[in-house]
């Protein structure tokens, strides 16, 4: 599996959620059915509260922090009960829930709390959560172990011992109350086993890089989506309480005729190539299928249903008609022209047994309707002509796939993506078969999921996978999906052209639109703007004049993608600038950039740190571990404000300088900060105690103080004082 950035787990959480929540309202929570969305929607909770771990860790304040989740919470707080009704009673939702996890880690960071004032609001969050949360307590104890547990391991370890605890206590919970009767819910005990899923997100979290991602719809999308998902479903659960299931049955199998119209319209619509015939094909199969199912659960007749179910059969051999020439396309093939005579033949045959079955029941022996459930349904009385069709379906259907997977073992890339796109829509027609067997629909038929299935991954692997057989549209393909953004203008800066690459980076754009509307664009023309950064990317615009007949006739702008050669440059600045070991600023480098800061005025403080006793780290523990520690600590002096820059200056001595600050407090609660984080860490890497951090620090109060070597040596003399007198203090001077 690949990595995995901010963006994509939390869609994968949203994914998870919405499934669980159209379960709740829309699927009996004991069937199998239920039971596997409500498992997959166990994936939300703990991808959500690993995220509120990480974004404690690293916002920029905690307060506003806590006020967006608190106004998030109260705004999901009546779509919210919109949806669920009585279901949750007075509970909250799990923005609630998150809410209080981040507040206990605010209580349990918090610098000026004593340990009983922390012990006491803890014990407060964990009642709230008891008494009106939505998921007790759980979400507040994944949130901790994301964030005091750092190891994956170790954490993996934590989130399924919980889980599993939880699940043995209800369990016991659930047998007690049958003797105890002290809730009004009768739960079996196996009624709550689907939280047992709640281990599953470990996979994907396991997978993340630490990287933002591309964002969609803005930061605060999840956030606005949980309010506005439970509005949606809340409408379409009031839209459907009048419905009866007949009515709901057929509206499924109408949205996949729909579907297939519009596919088969986008294929019309797509640039001509010989894969589109057999598109066209499938396509239409489907369709012509999906309409005489209609006409099947819509009749009320005998007549009805022996109409729909020769339309339907004339779809099916339209079908597989289409899957041997879009197969055959798709892969290059050359079928032999005997071989669609055969199919041909063998379609020519089935209809004229289905024509006559009722003379000479070559097909059906019986063709009669069961009204005993909620709608009609056919009942038919096979004989040998359906069996030999269903033979007929598996020939062509395990030759196309085969033909598939050989095809796609030889090639790399799209290829082998289009074939499996193909491979999949084969088996698709057959999957609703094996739903009805597995008892999932009570019986009744559910084509329409093959169908759309079918038709949605041909589609998908004609276009998105294009396939095209001209060279000048092979050409045009490349262009548009090449890392280069190309655009074309005349001399009155209208576009001519363009690619899909520049509309990622622009946005709309439109043929005979005027390019110098757009302000980077006209300074990119006229020659102002020779880079750009988009979208996390870094262009290099070139702009070609283009000449005809010795006159210039307009101009070709091409920005081609640098971002490798610029992060290869910066990565050579930083070994040149940057310590090895620690990833600080090397003295030289540090030195520089402070006198250049100095010279042009800028104060603040220098502070001077030692590790205490770190030559008996090294004796002690072996200097592996020595530069571990010096490395960890290298990582907390670069993750403070933005206002410091930090050093190395040689062994397990650093330098931070603080931009502007000069009061004592500020200046003590630095190192305060600074001492205390790497405490924390020595003890999560089992070495508390065995080294700590001495700090001498000096102002610069006057001009004169603006010396780099005055600076530093003062520095030096506070930082002895501050060693002589304590080996965990500071001295300012």
């Amino acid at each position: 599996m690949k990595s995995l950035n901010r963006t994509q787990l939390k869609l994968i959480a949203i994914c998870a959620m919405v499934c669980d929540h159209v379960a709740w309202g829309f699927v009996e929570f004991m069937s199998p059915l239920g039971q596997v969305m409500h498992v997959i929607g166990r994936l939300t909770i703990p991808i959500m509260c690993f995220f509120i771990a990480e974004g404690f860790r690293k916002t920029s304040s905690v307060k506003e922090y806590i006020k967006r989740m608190m106004l998030f919470a109260v705004v999901a707080m009546l779509p919210f009960y919109l949806f669920f009704g009585e279901m949750y009673e007075y509970r909250q939702n799990i923005i609630f829930d998150l809410l209080l996890g981040l507040l206990l880690l605010a209580v349990l960071e918090h610098k000026k709390f004593k340990i009983w004032h922390k012990v006491v609001l803890a014990a407060g969050l964990f009642l709230i959560s008891a008494a009106v949360g939505g998921w007790i307590i759980m979400p507040m104890l994944y949130i901790l172990v994301f964030y005091y547990v750092r190891d994956f391991k170790k954490q993996a370890a934590w989130v399924c011992g919980l889980t599993i605890v939880l699940e043995v206590f209800l369990i016991v919970a659930v047998e007690l109350n049958r003797v105890l009767h002290f809730s009004r819910y009768d739960w079996p005990w196996y009624d709550k086993l689907y939280f047992l899923g709640f281990m599953i997100p470990l996979i994907f979290i396991k997978r993340y890089n630490g990287e933002k991602g591309k964002q969609i719809g803005g930061r605060y999308f999840f956030y606005l989506f949980y309010p506005g998902h439970f509005l949606v479903l809340a409408g379409l659960k009031k839209l459907v309480a009048g419905c009866t299931l007949y009515e709901l049955y057929v509206g499924v199998h109408v949205l996949a005729l729909l579907v297939c119209l519009a596919v088969l319209l986008k294929v019309f619509w797509a640039r001509p190539s010989r894969g589109q015939i057999g598109t066209l094909l499938l396509v239409l199969a489907g369709c012509i299928y999906a309409f005489g199912f209609l006409l099947e659960i819509t009749s009320g007749n005998t007549g009805g249903f022996y109409a729909a179910t020769v339309t339907q059969y004339f779809g099916e051999c339209l079908l597989m008609l289409g899957f041997t020439t879009f197969v055959a396309e798709m892969c290059h093939k050359v079928v032999p022209a005997f071989i669609y005579a055969l199919e041909w033949l063998a379609g020519i045959l089935i209809m004229w047994m289905l024509f006559t079955t009722r003379e000479n029941h070559y097909f059906y022996n019986y063709i009669g309707i069961d009204t005993s459930g909620p709608f009609p349904r056919l009942v038919l009385e096979h004989n040998w002509g359906f069996f030999l069709f269903l033979a007929y379906m598996v020939i062509v259907c395990v030759s196309c796939i085969v033909t598939c997977i050989v095809w796609g073992i030889r090639s790399n890339g799209i290829e082998r993506k289009r074939m499996l796109c193909t491979a999949t829509a084969i088996v698709c027609p057959w999957l609703p078969n094996v739903i009805r067997i597995m008892g999932l629909t009570g019986g009744y038929e559910v084509p329409c999921l093959g169908i759309m299935g079918a038709v949605v991954l041909v589609g998908l692997a004609l276009t998105r996978y294009g396939y095209f057989d001209s060279i000048a549209l092979a050409g045009e393909n490349a262009l548009n999906h090449g890392q280069e953004g190309i655009m074309v203008i005349n001399n009155h800066h209208a576009i001519t052209y363009f690619n899909k690459r520049m509309v990622e980076m622009f946005g709309k754009l439109s043929l005979k639109q005027n390019a110098y509307g757009n302000d980077t664009l006209r300074d990119i023309f006229e020659g102002k703007l020779k880079t750009l950064e988009l979208n996390g990317k870094i262009y290099e615009m070139r702009v070609e004049p283009l000449v005809e007949g010795g006159y210039v006739q307009g101009y070709m702008l091409w920005m081609l993608d640098i971002t490798e050669h610029h992060e290869i440059l910066s990565k050579i600045s930083d070994l040149a600038h940057k310590d090895s070991l620690t990833g600080v600023y090397n003295r030289s480098y540090f030195i520089s950039l402070l006198e250049e800061y100095l010279k042009q005025g800028g104060g603040g403080s220098l502070f001077m740190m030692d590790l205490n006793s770190f030559r008996q780290i090294n004796e002690r523990f072996g200097h592996q571990t020595g530069d571990e520690i010096l490395a960890k600590f290298g990582q907390i002096l670069a993750g403070q404000t933005a206002d410091t820059i930090a050093c190395r200056i040689g062994g397990d001595e650093f330098c931070l300088f603080y931009k502007e600050a000069i009061e004592t407090k500020e200046l003590e609660a630095m190192a305060e900060k600074i001492a205390e984080e790497f405490k924390v860490l020595l003890a999560g890497e089992k070495y508390a105690g065995i080294t700590s951090v001495s700090f001498g620090i000096s102002k610069i109060l006057e001009a004169a103080d603006r010396d780099f070597e005055k600076l530093y040596s003062n520095a030096d003399k506070a930082l002895y004082v501050a060693k002589n007198r304590s080996k965990t203090g500071w001295y300012i001077l």
